[in-house]
């Protein structure tokens, strides 16, 4: 590429000038153009390279040639610059008036740089330029390189209402947020370091109303000759409300995941490589896939026997071609067919680009059976009419009953034969719930003299023949023959009364914990409020928490940890007299609110209650309960200070008695798993001894050794989670059992963390299966990362295990063990804890 197509190079710094709109000009010490923008040469009517290294002179006038003649020979005079106000000649020899700028530089090169006006409106021009730079709505500065501002553009007290001139040789840092400054130090470091401009950072600036402002700021270094650089210029722009704008673009984007999400359809939507972005609930059940399993992974990954005749509709959405169906069917693995609507689509980023595809399913089994039943009802209309759930009646063009089915005999009252010919008012009765209104009348004039369909959105009363009052949802529609006209009304409805006790039951459910049927929270709440009266007081509030239920749910699953919250519920509501309210207000705490209760009678209820727990037996779990109590005595006390002191005084209670509790949990364990599997106490202590053997050999201090004593003893305890039938099982352990055997060291971690005296034991044990080369479970640690404790666990569990009696393997003599040690250190086991164990302990 010829030079003078390359971006301006002054004092060493390079700057693309091609569509500047005035004129940019860089001459060598003869007079020869290095350089002339884009914009300028065709003005002139040339093309910048055919401008390439001619004499400046070819196009000016011969009294403006000799006067850069002059400034050019003056070589011992750099940075000398000289307003210049002229001509330059185009192609066709016609006068190009410019006004402008003509620097000499230290390099001997000459700088010029201006803009064009019209001879007879330089002055008018000249104002316009000056105008047009004083109202940029950027601000234009210049940096010093410690940071000092020597110009700002009138901008500058536009956007942030500081006169431009207070602000030129003050510091930037002083405008700039405390936040953001390290930000602005190092965007002008890494300039200076590295001599190029970057991309625009975003910082806060004060305005003189004390308002943090955004502001995104470009900069470029301006370098002499040599490359040094002298000073930064740059621009800032106000992006407050750019900012704003991306911050409702990106909660209108979480509004648009809420909506896929809860879309009634199966809709997914994925990236332009397949991979998923969203799905709706609907879609994962439709699917029977999770969320987890799905999102980030591309769909032929989570459905890879998919038929190719989808990937080609996706691939046509890729290129931006719509592919549907109205009814399609979908056959699933079981053998049985849905049949769906669908559509899948391109979605567009804002550039125009596709994004992406999004595929709508909609399963139309309902759709597609009321269209068979249509058809049927076609061929055999009355044998359609009585066997539906719904109670139809029909009228002819005067409104009198003309056929109605079985369902609507047994709901009026009236037979088919009683009715024929009756208006549908005198055997339809039905009225307004609420206001006790008769509606039928006014369903015949409207459907028959207006054609509405009707379709009530609450349920309404039917009144049947001997005076019985039914809840019916029900909708009336004209019958129209082919030319549109009425000739009846067909009123369809249904026994709203076992809907009814549904929605009575969720009402129910909303107020009431489902596993234990108490109160909950919602309901406690409302109530405190409403007993929050005078005549109520004295009036007291116990919280009670189930303590170690987190540690019952992960030492013996969370069935039993269900069993205990059901028990306990259980024996509150036996111990509770009639005008006490007891709420589970969620989790492991239960709130009984006691109006009318004093302190006194409120420490009774609280020992009675301990008592009861004590005779609370549930298999090997220890029920035990932390509880506070304080009572609202005065109308001036906030209840809301009650309920947070009665709080406060639970939570002391369960640290002074829930660490025992949790010790005691922890011993009940291990007492289970002994007893439970004989060979299992055997293998725990052996390993324990041989731990504490190795950790002598080893030279640990008295302190660990009984701590990696105590981890050999508890190494095991998460095989309580473990089926019976696994650990005693004689044949090989299929994958899924193995991966369900791999889960006990987690389990142990979670029991063991949970509880403080036992907690330093957690990750020994967690990681005694983890090998030397990483290849084992769960973390997959290799050497070091292992914790030496967990290194010696593994090699005493392992020889154990090879010298015992197990029914899924034969008994290895010691000579064998001490064989398969060795030939696993390095890989599997710790070399120097190999070595220590077979010559120290087992020598």
């Amino acid at each position: 590429m010829s030079e003078v197509n390359q971006p301006a190079a002054i004092g060493g710094f390079a700057m693309d000038c091609s569509e500047v709109p005035g004129y940019v000009v860089l001459l060598n010490s003869q007079g020869r153009i290095l350089y002339i923008n884009s914009s300028f040469a065709g003005r002139l009517g040339y093309s910048p390279s055919r401008l390439e290294n001619l004499s400046i002179d070819a196009i000016l006038p011969e009294e403006t040639g000799d006067w850069f003649a002059n400034l050019l020979d003056k070589p011992d005079a750099p940075g000398t610059k000289v307003h210049f106000e002229g001509e330059f000649l185009s192609h066709s020899k016609v006068p190009v008036p410019v006004m402008g700028e003509m620097s000499l530089l230290e390099s001997g090169e000459a700088f010029a740089m201006g803009v064009f006006f019209e001879a007879e409106y330089s002055y008018a021009q000249r104002e316009n330029h000056r105008v047009l730079i004083e109202n940029s709505q950027d601000i234009i500065f210049k940096l010093s390189r410690e940071g000092v501002f020597e110009f700002v553009s009138s901008a500058w007290e536009k956007l942030l209402g500081y006169p431009a001139e207070s602000v030129v040789g003050k510091s930037f840092e002083g405008y700039v947020h405390p936040e953001d400054r390290g930000l602005c130090f190092d965007f002008l470091k890494k300039i200076f370091e590295t001599g190029e401009a970057l991309e625009a950072i975003e910082y806060r600036v004060k305005n003189s109303r004390g308002e943090w402002r955004w502001h995104a700021s470009n900069a470029s270094p301006i370098k002499d000759s040599l490359g040094r650089v002298l000073y930064f210029m740059g621009t800032a722009r106000d992006v407050t409300e750019a900012r704003e704008a991306k911050e409702k673009a990106r909660a209108f984007h979480e509004l648009m995941r809420y909506v896929i999400e809860y879309s009634r359809g199966a809709v997914a939507v994925h990236d332009r490589d397949l991979n998923y972005l969203y799905v709706s609930r609907t879609y994962l059940e439709s699917y029977r896939v999770r969320e987890e399993d799905v999102i980030g992974r591309h769909h032929y990954e989570v459905f890879p026997d998919l038929p190719q005749k989808w990937r080609k509709i996706h691939q046509k959405a890729l290129q931006g071609i719509v592919s549907s169906a109205e009814e399609d069917p979908f056959v699933r693995e079981d053998g049985s067919v849905d049949w769906t609507r669908w559509e899948c689509r391109p979605w567009y980023e804002t550039s125009g680009r596709i994004g992406g595809i999004i595929i709508y399913t909609e399963v139309i089994n309902q759709q597609k059976e009321i269209e068979r039943m249509v058809y049927t009802e076609r061929e055999r209309f009355k044998t359609t009419l009585f066997s539906v759930g719904d109670g139809v009646i029909s009228t002819d063009s005067s409104g009198n009953i003309a056929m109605m089915n079985h369902i609507a005999e047994k709901l009026t009252g009236w037979s088919l034969k009683e009715a024929e010919g009756e208006p549908l008012e005198k055997i339809f009765k039905i009225r307004d719930r609420e206001e006790k209104e008769e509606l039928s009348g006014n369903m015949i004039k409207e459907v028959m003299g207006e054609g509405k369909t009707l379709e009530f959105d609450e349920y309404a009363i039917l009144v049947s023949r001997d005076g019985t009052e039914v809840p019916v949802e029900d909708s009336a529609a004209p019958i129209k023959d082919g030319l549109g006209k009425i000739n009846g009304v067909v009123v369809v409805f249904r026994d709203y009364t076992d809907k009814l006790k549904r929605i009575k039951k969720i009402e129910y459910l909303s107020l009431h914990d489902h596993l234990t049927g108490l109160y909950n929270r919602r309901y406690m709440e409302d109530t405190i409020k409403r007993l929050d009266q005078p005549r109520h007081l004295p009036f007291t509030i116990m919280i009670l928490d189930v303590n170690g239920l987190k540690l019952t749910n992960d030492a013996f699953g969370h069935e039993m940890g269900d069993a205990l919250l059901k028990a306990v519920a259980t024996m509150l509501k036996e111990e509770l007299r009639g005008g006490e309210i007891l709420c589970r207000a969620g989790g492991d705490e239960f709130n009984i609110l006691l109006p009318n209760t004093r302190e006194d009678e409120a420490e009774k209820i609280k020992k009675r209650i301990l008592e009861a727990t004590k005779a609370i037996k549930l298999d090997s779990v220890i029920v035990s309960l932390a509880m506070g109590y304080a009572t609202k005595e005065s109308v001036d006390q906030d209840i809301e200070f009650i309920f947070t002191l009665a709080d406060n005084r639970m939570y002391k209670d369960k640290l002074r008695y829930g660490k025992l509790m949790r010790s005691r949990t922890i011993e009940m364990v291990l007492r289970n798993i002994h007893l439970k599997y004989d060979s299992e106490q055997v293998h725990t202590e052996r390993v324990s001894e041989y731990c504490e053997a190795i950790a002598r050999a080893m030279g640990f201090p008295e302190p660990e050794i009984h701590k990696i004593k105590t981890a050999g003893v508890l190494h095991d305890i998460g095989k309580i989670m473990v089926p019976p039938e696994i650990l005693k099982k004689s044949g090989p352990l299929t994958a899924e059992e193995y991966e369900i055997i791999k889960r006990h060291p987690e389990t142990s971690y979670q029991i063991l963390k949970s509880v403080d005296d036992y907690a330093a034991f957690a990750e020994d044990v967690l990681y005694h299966h983890e090998r030397i080369d990483g290849k084992s479970y769960p973390e997959g640690l290799r050497g070091e990362e292992i914790p030496l404790n967990a290194r010696i666990i593994a090699v005493a569990d392992a020889y154990e295990a090879m010298t015992a009696d197990r029914s899924y393997q034969r008994k290895k003599s010691r000579e064998e063990a001490i064989g398969e040690l060795r030939r696993c250190s390095g890989t599997q086991f710790d070399p120097r804890i190999v070595e220590t164990f077979i010559e120290n302990v087992l020598t």
